[in-house]
């Protein structure tokens, strides 16, 4: 009797695959502030598994979240809630403020005494501005 030659096995650990509930964990966890290596031991992976796996949830994880967080509190501020529409506005005055800050525009420094003089030496102009030179007649290319 022959025997067929066994085909090789794959060996080791299934690669790894993300779920959606993973994909939800690891954008709250960045939310909140977690390390890359908490959240990969909160998963049971590896850090590098979790950077390869979840590059854009680690990358915006933060920002989706955010957005989610301020839609639950317009949600609430249209629906009545007083704390929230105080937040709101709380929230919109330091995002105005931080840009008007943004905005303005640096004031030049204040001059020393001489170097107030020097500037006013440099615009001098009429009769008592430095001659021009003379332009040269000849040219020597």
């Amino acid at each position: 009797m022959t025997e067929k030659p066994k085909a090789p096995s794959k060996g080791g650990r299934p690669s790894y695959r993300p779920s959606l509930e993973d994909r939800k964990t690891v954008e709250e966890l960045k939310f909140v502030g977690e390390s890359d290596n908490t959240i990969a031991r909160a998963l049971g992976i590896d850090p590098d598994t979790l950077r390869t796996h979840f590059p854009d949830e680690l990358a915006d994880g933060h920002a989706q979240r955010r957005k989610e967080v301020i839609g639950l509190l317009f949600k609430s501020a249209r629906d009545g809630n007083v704390a929230a529409q105080k937040k709101l506005e709380e929230m919109g005055r330091a995002a105005g403020a931080a840009e008007s800050v943004k905005n303005r525009e640096t004031k030049a420094p204040k001059l020393g005494k001489k170097e107030e003089q020097k500037a006013a030496a440099k615009a001098v102009g009429g009769k008592f501005a430095p001659p021009t030179p003379p332009k040269l007649v000849v040219d020597n290319r």
